[in-house]
């Protein structure tokens, strides 16, 4: 996903970026950011049978067959191309810390925790963007409805305060480093993705990660011993097609016809739908996560009507 927000000052130049969104276009758009929504309680769901980096392994290798697919069907080289492979190389190693810590975040934390937090990365975005990119000054809107979402950590920090169980607090502080890097992920891709083929970044991406974490998962985690069940197998493939591969190709094609500022407002509904899928799956609803999710979602829609 964040590659593809990314995205937006390479192509929003670009004939047809700028299109009207259509109802099917709106719908799309819903269903993708719906499913974003679902990553986390997805991956918990998993890492009941599975070591966390041996599972994050698993899904990312068979998103990158996923994507693979996808470039052969846009008959774009897989391999990369003369002048590519640093900035290749650098966006990997962006997004092998950013999951490292986000999947580490869900599991020594909870889901819901996680989605919220980790939506306060357009925060990071706009604030290393207003020092790092020129002509990227955030307006007063945009910052007012940022720190809204970010107070909605703040929020969920002090609700939380002296109540942590075991390892959820260790959870909490590492999801919110994911979302640190994930902003600056974000802003490094806004100069990347001008330089290489945003498909084979994606592509590399999901190779690298799908490699390091699975030779990590079976050298240290001792992921050939784990024994899933249809649950934890069905989670796992649901995060490589439908998270990882599926959504990568929906939303490029929504990415390539609308300017990512168009979508960007449906954003709010990740943290909505984290949320409530998390409760549903037995984490508790409280007062602070109520209020934070709420501060992140109005936060989300006001910066991206600015």
């Amino acid at each position: 996903m964040t590659e593809l927000l990314a995205e937006e000052s390479a192509i929003g130049a670009r004939p047809g970026a700028s299109v009207r969104m259509s109802g099917s276009s709106i719908m799309l758009a819903a269903l993708v950011t719906a499913l974003w929504g679902t990553n986390p309680a997805a991956l918990k769901v998993a890492m009941r049978a599975l070591p966390p980096l041996g599972c994050s392994g698993l899904r990312f290798v068979i998103a990158a067959v996923g994507v693979w697919a996808w470039c052969r069907f846009r008959r774009v080289a897989a391999l990369p191309q003369p002048g590519e492979g640093r900035w290749l190389a650098i966006t990997a190693l962006f997004f092998v810390v950013q999951i490292a810590t986000f999947t580490l975040g869900v599991y020594w934390g909870t889901a819901s925790h996680s989605i919220v937090i980790l939506y306060t990365y357009p925060f990071f975005v706009v604030a290393l963007a207003h020092f790092l990119i020129p002509g990227e000054a955030a307006s007063s809107g945009k910052a007012a409805g940022l720190a809204a979402a970010f107070a909605g950590v703040i929020v969920l920090f002090a609700g939380q305060w002296g109540s942590w169980q075991g390892t959820q607090l260790k959870g909490d502080v590492v999801q919110l480093v994911s979302a640190v890097v994930l902003g600056s992920q974000v802003v490094f891709l806004k100069h990347a993705v001008t330089r290489a083929d945003t498909n084979r970044l994606v592509l590399w991406q999901m190779i690298a990660a799908g490699a390091i974490f699975l030779v990590y998962g079976l050298t240290v985690e001792g992921l050939v011993r784990s024994r899933p069940g249809w649950e934890e197998i069905g989670a796992v493939l649901y995060q490589g097609v439908v998270i990882g591969a599926l959504c990568f190709t929906v939303w490029t094609w929504l990415i390539e016809k609308h300017a990512a500022s168009r979508i960007a407002i449906f954003g709010f509904i990740a943290p909505v739908v984290g949320v409530g899928l998390s409760v549903a799956l037995g984490e508790p609803l409280t007062l602070s996560l109520i209020v934070s999710t709420a501060l992140v979602a109005a936060g989300i829609v006001f910066a991206s009507r600015f």
